[in-house]
């Protein structure tokens, strides 16, 4: 979201597109829409969302095993997360973090630097 904000020339400007931004992603993560039902033309959505992994470790954490009670198994076959590799979710979040400080870093020195009003 501080990438977004600080890419924009009005901050509020750029919240207010992440938080559209994030919402959309929110809507494709898998928990509204299942992953089986969301249209061909928003699977990109899914995939790109970093939401979608968090929301799938979650799943994993509370639902599998023993811990995830009489129900859990089902609950983790109807939101399609019964093969979550909790490594890959991990890794692709920790990406996530990185690219999106790095991006945050590159544009406050390219474009804000030596900036005062």
């Amino acid at each position: 979201m501080h990438l977004i904000g600080a890419a924009q020339p009005h901050y509020i400007i750029g919240m207010a597109l992440g938080a559209g931004l994030f919402g959309m992603f929110m809507l494709c993560e898998g928990f509204m829409v299942v992953k089986g039902k969301i249209p061909a033309g928003w699977k990109w959505a899914y995939h790109l969302a970093f939401h979608t992994y968090s929301f799938k470790w979650f799943l994993h954490n509370q639902f599998s095993g023993e811990d995830g009670g009489l129900v859990g198994d089902s609950i983790l076959q109807s939101y399609g997360a019964d093969d979550v590799d909790v490594t890959q979710c991990v890794v692709v979040l920790l990406v996530y973090i990185v690219v999106l400080e790095i991006g945050f870093y590159a544009v406050l020195k390219i474009f804000h630097t030596g900036h005062r009003s």
